[in-house]
């Protein structure tokens, strides 16, 4: 499974960003008849009108982000206008609104926090933008608003203070998994939360959604986000072991197989390359894992469940754009994931 990519100058980031922020999952349940108005239509009888004058309550979590991010309206527009001009909205010289104009701030706060903990530099953003349709000028021109006026203005991710913790937990939840799908009460009760901003910032970037972060080892921690789907809330089914240092490929191994039911097992490795769109020069190691128990964990949580995981390694790490070095042999990251990750049909597998 390769990484999203980040969406650059073009009409789908104004999207992207609209759709992730302040919107529900598409994997949540669609809206429906409550159970007591479905029960009256069966007995035959006509559920109550719903009252169209009901006051509808405005999202604010897009203008929320914003304002702790301590991005005001006057900073959403100048950076609007400068997208505008470069093709970052919906087409060059195409005034947007200032909704989708608090679109892009959002994203732009992750590009700049990004930046601030060092997992990706200014010269790696224009490149990136390129590759994905933009002018080296459109792109330079962007990143030369952000580094010079935006940035300077976001605040840095704040972190909700660490929870008090009860540990020696179980080695296994209650549907035998040993993390991967199991709850954060599971978590909480078996490993020690730590700071996320200050172990995983660099090597993960910046969260979309909550972020947690466990001691795994002396030598490891464990870096995930909080899913936002209502069926898999509370449930890591994606998590990053990092490494303090690179290790080799038998512990990278381990770490993974000891957030696994007891029964996984690796079962084959495929090499990996970033993708032609890529400005980065990356590669990784893909490693399938199998595990009935693991398929019965998830089951509970979501649709089309397998008996698989993967793991893929990454020698230096990885950003949305890919890989950001070669793979040696030696892993700085690992990305740990449900269900089984396979090369395309060219043959080919995405880091």
């Amino acid at each position: 499974m390769s990484r999203p990519r980040r969406l650059a100058p073009v009409a789908l980031l104004l999207v992207s960003a609209l759709t992730l922020v302040g919107c529900g999952s598409d994997e949540e349940p669609a809206a429906g008849p409550s159970s007591e108005a479905a029960a009256e239509a069966e007995a035959g009888q006509s559920p109550p009108e719903p009252d169209t004058d009901a006051p509808v309550e405005d999202d604010t979590s897009l203008v929320d982000l914003l304002r702790s991010a301590g991005v005001d309206d006057d900073l959403v527009n100048r950076l609007g206008e400068v997208g505008d001009a470069n093709g970052y909205g919906l087409g060059e010289g195409v005034e947007t609104s200032l909704e989708e104009r608090q679109g892009l701030a959002a994203i732009q706060i992750d590009t700049c926090r990004d930046v601030a903990v060092g997992h990706r530099t200014w010269e790696g953003i224009q490149a990136s933008d390129v590759s994905s349709g933009g002018t080296e000028e459109q792109a330079a021109a962007m990143a030369d608003f952000l580094r010079k006026e935006f940035c300077p203005d976001v605040a840095p991710y704040k972190e909700a203070p660490l929870p008090k913790q009860t540990l020696d937990g179980p080695e296994e939840d209650a549907r035998e998994g040993r993390g991967l799908g199991s709850p954060i009460s599971w978590w909480d009760s078996r490993y020690r939360r730590v700071s996320w901003s200050k172990e995983c910032a660099a090597q993960t970037g910046q969260p979309i959604g909550d972020p947690v972060a466990y001691r795994l080892s002396d030598d490891a921690v464990v870096c995930a986000t909080v899913p936002p789907a209502e069926q898999l809330k509370e449930h890591l089914i994606s998590v990053d072991v990092v490494f303090a240092e690179p290790a080799g490929e038998k512990r990278a191994l381990e770490a993974a197989l000891s957030l696994l039911p007891l029964d996984a097992v690796a079962e084959d490795e495929t090499e990996g390359t970033n993708p032609d769109w890529s400005y980065l020069e990356g590669g990784c190691l893909n490693v399938n894992i199998q595990s009935q128990r693991l398929k019965d964990v998830v089951d509970g949580l979501k649709k089309d469940a397998e008996p698989w995981a993967h793991a893929v390694y990454y020698s230096d790490g990885a950003t949305s754009d890919g890989a950001v070095g070669p793979y040696t042999g030696k892993i700085k990251q690992v990305s740990l994931s449900t269900g089984r990750n396979d090369p395309t049909d060219s043959g080919d597998l995405t880091c």
